[in-house]
């Protein structure tokens, strides 16, 4: 019965040593695993702080494009009020040839494809 008990002891013995190591091997695992958590932490307090950076110039953004629609929309008012006026002024330079030449024939020629118009009327006259 001795060798039994014998037996027994040896047996537990290694079952707690093997245990010690488990145990052991457990701890720096869950010490590496601590570890990476902090790393995660902090990459997630960084993520949290560039996601609100981002927030703000998305915001930013926002406000920037509202104001660039705004001076848009007024941009072709004033483009409007400016081909009005063009309008209006060959309206009064075309009555003017008329009332000093009488019907005579007028051809707006392009420069260049620059979009400034020199004016040729049928006497040869040419007016920029």
């Amino acid at each position: 019965m001795y060798e039994k008990a014998h037996k027994l002891y040896i047996e537990r013995d290694k079952l707690l040593a093997e245990g010690d190591k488990f145990s052991t091997e457990g701890h720096k695992l869950r010490a590496e695993g601590n570890k990476l958590r902090a790393e995660g932490n902090k990459l997630w307090a960084e993520g949290n702080k560039l996601r609100a950076e981002g927030d703000k110039l998305h915001a930013e953004g926002d406000k920037l494009c509202a104001e660039g629609d705004k001076l848009y929309a007024e941009g072709d008012k004033l483009c409007a009020e400016g081909d009005k006026l063009c309008a209006e002024g060959n309206l009064q330079f075309f009555n003017a040839v008329i009332q000093h030449y009488g019907n005579i024939k007028i051809k707006w020629i392009d420069w260049i494809g620059d979009g400034q118009k020199s004016c040729h009327l049928g006497n040869g006259e040419v007016y920029v």
